[in-house]
């Protein structure tokens, strides 16, 4: 949200039922925990957060990235948030104790988002020129590189198989 918050909306009553204020800058992105209980989010301000919808308090801050932190996904089933960032970084986070578990290197331009596969082996990133990186989760490694250029990378989604890869690009005319 552009004005530097999360808000979490009960469709069902069609009203907003909790409203986060913790972040300084715009929010970028969120995402839920599987056990429903958490919900994670990246700002502009250079950190993500997790907070806790039960009893409504941010209850982590993670910091690390040297700038904007563009998107934010759960390992499945585990306490593992993956972050990327305009600092051309990936950062791995365990929730438990808010501290940053990895680190990967390799993108030479602001990442635009990340992705784990439903394995949980590898992760999918994509910068803002358009490259799509492929990275061995338990390696630490990169694995593959793909070039879109000239064309940014907007997003990337993994199907269930983890075998093929979706890539959301724009035209830039």
């Amino acid at each position: 949200s552009g004005d530097t918050s999360v808000k979490v909306w009960d469709f069902s009553e069609g009203e907003c039922v909790s409203t986060f204020n913790d972040h300084s800058h715009p929010v970028w992105g969120v995402a839920w925990h599987h056990s429903g209980n958490f919900l994670a989010s990246c700002s502009m301000d250079n950190s993500s957060k997790l907070f806790d919808v039960v009893s409504e308090r941010c209850r982590c801050t993670f910091r690390g990235h040297s700038d904007s932190v563009n998107s934010l996904t759960f390992l499945p089933y585990s306490n593992i948030l993956c972050t990327c960032s305009a600092d051309k970084t990936i950062s791995m986070w365990d929730i438990r104790t808010g501290l940053c578990a990895q680190t990967f290197y390799g993108h030479v331009n602001a990442i635009n988002n990340v992705e784990f596969n439903t394995q949980g082996t590898a992760i999918a990133s994509c910068d803002a020129y358009g490259i799509v990186k492929i990275w061995d989760v338990r390696q630490v490694v990169e694995i593959e590189t793909y070039d879109f250029e000239p064309h940014p990378a907007n997003s990337v989604k993994f199907d269930t198989s983890g075998a093929c890869l979706a890539v959301a690009s724009m035209m830039v005319v």
